[in-house]
Parts: structure tokens; sequence; C-alpha cells
């Protein structure tokens, strides 16, 4: 079992937050123990998909659900498209994005961009909460040598793609969005395919990189794409207001 202070939740979203990740071999006692000791304001806990016992007691605590996370891998062996997502994709291009472009992502997240995101979507937080996370994150990231990537189609930035390294030939693309003017027109797959491309020219040999089922289309899309599936996590949360609210 991990017990992670997640300190910089405090800065984003203004809330003491304890992140809590559950291994196959932590005992349900062993568990129930430090779920009860845990004094903070939320906890995020993370169970291996499959441990039951761990999924029960959460609920027994009052713990609820909120989504599924799939690690996903890609061995960029075949990333060619073809047809009609060969055509698209050659009409959207990609390069590092500038001071000005990053003043047009914060305003795209400030809408309201990332709608399936647990923290947009809980009811104790608010959308500005949601946006200020994601922002900090970016900015987290780039002072730690992330590459933001913005895309481009008819001449307009119409989205992005976030890049790092995290082993030897093994990147992590750990975030993407398409901006709210361009959803719904086809390019969603888009913003999964370029950062595979990205790997490929920088002589990367692996992608991995986390999916959420609360977003349906990014699921499809990195099927689609030939990504494998493997571990899974349910996550929970608990909020420990003490008669306050957030």
């Amino acid at each position: 079992m991990k017990i992670i202070d997640a300190f910089w939740e405090k800065r984003n979203i203004g809330v003491d937050t304890i992140e809590i990740i559950i291994e196959e071999k932590d005992t349900i006692d062993d568990i129930e123990e430090t779920l009860r000791k845990i004094d903070s304001q939320y906890i995020v806990v993370k169970v291996p998909a499959g441990k039951i016992d761990a999924m029960f007691l959460l609920n027994k605590l009052g713990y609820n659900f909120i989504e599924c996370i799939i690690r996903v891998t890609h061995d960029l062996e075949n990333i060619e498209l073809k047809g009609i997502p060969k055509r698209l994709s050659d009409n959207v291009s990609y390069s590092l994005m500038n001071e000005k472009d990053y003043s047009v992502l914060f305003d795209e997240i400030n809408k309201g961009m990332f709608t399936t995101d647990r923290i947009y979507l809980d009811p104790s937080f608010t959308i500005e909460q949601a946006s200020k996370r994601y922002i900090g994150w970016i900015k987290d990231e780039l002072s730690k040598g992330a590459e933001a990537f913005k895309l481009v189609y008819k001449e307009k930035h119409v989205g992005f793609f976030m890049l790092k390294e995290i082993e030897k030939d093994t990147y992590y693309p750990f975030l993407a969005g398409i901006y709210n003017d361009y959803r719904n027109t086809g390019l969603g797959y888009i913003f999964n395919y370029k950062p595979l491309c990205e790997v490929v020219k920088k002589g990367g040999k692996m992608v991995s990189t986390y999916i959420s089922t609360n977003n349906s289309n990014t699921v499809r899309m990195h099927s689609i794409l030939g990504f494998q599936f493997n571990e899974t996590n349910y996550v929970y949360i608990y909020h420990n207001k003490k008669g306050e609210n957030y």
C-alpha cells in the first residue's frame, strides 16, 4: 500500500488531499486500519480491478466510486493510418507551444474543457476548481521538462497534447484535448494519434499512458489506434468536510 500526500492539490483545488494506492498483497484488515486512521479533507483510493473485498470495504466506509483508470501501451510497430483518417491527419500539423499558445490553452480550460474529469464531475467541487487543477498540473509538468504541442487544422489552433519521457525510450502522453469549437468535427482521434508520431520522431520505442472509462470516446480511440489495454484500477473518493464547504 502506498500513501501519498498530494500536497499540490492544496494549491490546485484548495483541499488537503491524500491518495492511497492499494496493492494486491494488502490484506483487508490492513486496508481498513489505514483508511480509518487517515484524516484528510479529500481522500482518493485506487484499487486493483478484481480486489473485490477492498471494493466492498470502501463502500461500507462511505467511499464513492468515481472512475475506472486503465493503463494502455503502444509498441509503435504499426501506426500508419489509411483512407480518410490518413487524409485528415495529413491536414493537421503540430508544433511546440509558445506563451501565446498557453494563454489560448488556459482560456479553453477555464471554459470547462475536461468535462469527464473526476473533479469536474464531483458535485463537491466547482468547475473553477477543476480548471485550476489542470492549469496547475500543466505548469508543474512544464517546469519539470515536459513538452506541450499545439495542433493546427486549417490554420486554426484546435487543441494540444503533452508529452514526457518516463524512462529510456518510453514516453507518456499524459494530457491532450480538443478545443470546444472543434468538438464533433471528427478530429478526436488525432489528439491520440499525433503523440505517437512525435514519439516515433524522437526514436522512442514505447508509449504508456492512462485513460478513464468516464471518457468513452478516448477509450474507443485508443482501441482503434491499436493500444494494448493493461492493468485497471477502480478509483474511490471520500469527502471529510467536517461540516464545512470547500
